[in-house]
Parts: C-alpha cells; structure tokens; sequence
C-alpha cells in the first residue's frame, strides 16, 4: 500500500516532495487502527524509526559518494545504482534494529496493554511537542525548497541535527521515568 501510495504522490510535482511525510502520517495512523497502538506511542515508534532511516540512508549515499564517487544525483539518475542504494539502506535497517533488539537498546515504555491511560504533561507533551515541531519543519522546508534539492538537504539536516537530540534525551528520560 506505502509503494502505491509513493508512486502516486512522487507523479504529482506538487506533491513529490511531501511524499515522506504523508507516508509518515498514513504509518502513524496504520499502526494506530490496524495494530491498536495509542497514538502517542505510534507516533514515538514511527518518528524512530523514521529518524533511523534518515540517518542510515544518510550515511549509507554520504559512505558512496565518499568511497565510490557517486553522487546524489548519481544515485537519482541510474536506476540500478538507485535501486541498489534502497536496498543496501534496507539490509543496513535490519542489521541495526537486530542489533538494537539484541542488546535491548530500544525504549520500553510502549505499553503492552490497548487500554493504556495516558496524561499529555510533562515528558509526554514536550516528546510530542518535539516530534510534531520537527516534522512541521521538515514539512515547510520540502515545500518552500520544492525545487532547490541541495539547499533542501541542507537545511533538512539542520533541523534533523537540532532536534534529534532532544528527541533521544526526552524519550531516554521517559524510559526512566516509566521504570521507576
């Protein structure tokens, strides 16, 4: 269903950029109704994982055009080389969440229970005020820079590097808050 639904929005220009992030949402809200996750935690679960994949894929095309000279528009271009980058960064995902479930480096505070009460104060707010803020920004940065890709990877990485910390420090908090 996510392939279809990229396809579609990657053959409309005005919709091409916002592809991630519409993906993002319909993820959010797949795990929300088909999977019974409360929202709050699918949106943590999937703003991880989207945020791994930023920083795999990221190194991953950063490690070819370092080694192999290829660069970004190499890579949009050929679709060999293309389809060979997705699926090295897909083999790279599953390497680093088996490695991530091996040692339990995840967050546990994702309830087991459907009927899981959650107060929006405190941790909770501020992950989720974090969370959204980041996507918004991702979200005006691919519409503004629609045309302009590498001031659009610029600019995205920036608001990765400033808000992926806080990210991983207020979701670490949570996960001690919760054990205690």
């Amino acid at each position: 269903m996510m392939s279809q639904v990229s396809y579609f929005t990657r053959l409309n220009p005005e919709t091409v950029n916002l592809s991630t992030y519409i993906q993002f949402f319909l993820y959010i809200m797949i795990l929300w109704i088909l999977f019974r996750v409360p929202i709050f935690y699918s949106i943590i679960m999937n703003f991880a994982g989207l945020s791994l994949l930023i920083v795999v894929q990221g190194i991953t095309i950063l490690a070819l055009g370092q080694y192999n000279s290829i660069s970004v528009e190499t890579i949009k271009d050929d679709e060999a080389i293309s389809v060979s980058a997705q699926l090295l960064t897909f083999i790279l995902m599953f390497v680093v969440a088996r490695i991530i479930k091996r040692f339990n480096w995840g967050f546990d505070f994702v309830p087991t229970s459907r009927r899981h009460d959650l107060e929006f104060k405190g941790t909770n707010a501020t992950l989720i005020a974090v969370i959204i803020s980041a996507i918004v920004a991702f979200m005006v940065l691919a519409y503004v820079f629609r045309n302009e890709f590498e001031d659009y990877v610029v600019y995205a990485s920036l608001v990765f590097i400033l808000t992926l910390p806080p990210f991983l420090y207020i979701a670490l908090r949570k996960d001690n808050e919760d054990a205690a």
